[in-house]
């Protein structure tokens, strides 16, 4: 028996009465479409039962129409749905590269032997801060990290973390206070050390004295067990900067077990505004960055670096901003 022909995209175009580039668009989930006319489409597609045949694409255009993000597995998980939508609105499809922090390496040679138009990285660490062995390992595969060191030579979209540390401790000492305790992030990491660094430049401006800090591990049970290692130290502090929300969370049940109440006794600041920060008891003052903005910039960064070779090399730096809530108060 002979088998039924295979519908062709522009066997859908010719049913809608558009072009198959049109046809495209509306699979590619592109917005430059009118509405009635994907509706045309959509409804051509049905009718014919039309089922995209990818490797055809590929062939055709000699891409795959797909970003590919190489994550840790507790990585970027809040800016992933947003990189998501916004990939498909610009066509493309989305997948994710889950790897441990030390492969980071050999996920980028595997990547490169793949058919992918793009990628965006995400390192926790500065494994590999050269953007020519970088372009070496992809294949010239455009690229984009999120986090990076500060004026590093890579395409890449970051949050001025230390700046996002000075704001919080300048808060603190513009309330009055002098002795402000630290709990960083780990300092092997691109955000747990330049918010680190920010604290210490901030005390150094301000003559005040910076002994009391605990590395953590940007856990609830880290900043729980870090906050009672300051405790412990037996040195009277009023404030302390938290290096992300999640800490926070556990040294202020930390501070509560010590019988000290938040701001009353120990003004908090944390860093990062998750969405339930503001739903901590008291509300946590905190340094916010914009994940969904995050990831929106690196999509849209990447895309232009496929679709225009020519699109110069360049850093992104976006301001963090201080909201200020219930869990600090001037020093009395």
């Amino acid at each position: 028996m002979k088998s039924k022909r295979r519908t062709t995209l522009r066997d859908v175009a010719r049913e809608a009465g558009v072009s198959y580039q049109t046809v495209s668009r509306v699979i590619n989930d592109n917005d430059n479409v009118a509405p009635a006319t994907r509706e045309r489409v959509l409804l051509a597609i049905d009718k014919l039962d039309y089922r995209p045949n990818r490797a055809a694409q590929v062939m055709q255009t000699e891409r795959s129409q797909t970003i590919e993000v190489i994550m840790p597995y507790y990585g970027f998980n809040r800016v992933l749905a947003d990189m998501a939508r916004i990939t498909h609105q610009s066509g493309y499809h989305f997948s994710i590269s889950a790897i441990d922090n030390t492969e980071f390496a050999e996920a980028l040679i595997s990547a490169s032997s793949r058919f992918i138009d793009g990628l965006i990285l995400t390192p926790l660490s500065p494994i590999i801060d050269d953007y020519d062995e970088l372009k070496r390992l992809t294949k010239g595969i455009p690229f984009v990290q999120i986090g990076a060191r500060l004026g590093t030579n890579l395409p890449s979209v970051i949050y001025d973390h230390a700046q996002g540390a000075r704001l919080a401790t300048q808060h603190l000492i513009n309330l009055g206070h002098k002795v402000i305790a630290e709990i960083s992030g780990p300092l092997w990491n691109y955000d747990g050390y330049d918010r680190h660094e920010g604290w210490l430049a901030t005390l150094a401006d301000n003559n005040l004295d910076p002994s009391l800090s605990v590395e953590g591990d940007f856990t609830v049970d880290g900043g729980y067990q870090a906050m009672q290692q300051l405790l412990d130290m037996d040195v009277k502090f009023s404030a302390a900067f938290v290096a992300n929300d999640m800490m926070a969370f556990g040294a202020q049940t930390a501070l509560r077990e010590r019988g000290l109440r938040i701001p009353e006794d120990v003004s908090i600041v944390g860093f990062d505004d998750l969405q339930e920060s503001a739903h901590f008891v008291p509300s946590l003052t905190t340094v916010r960055q914009d994940f969904a903005l995050l990831g929106r910039l690196a999509i849209e960064y990447v895309v232009s670096l496929i679709e225009n070779p020519d699109t110069p090399i360049y850093q992104r730096v976006l301001p963090p901003q201080l909201v200020v809530r219930k869990s600090t108060q001037p020093y009395r």
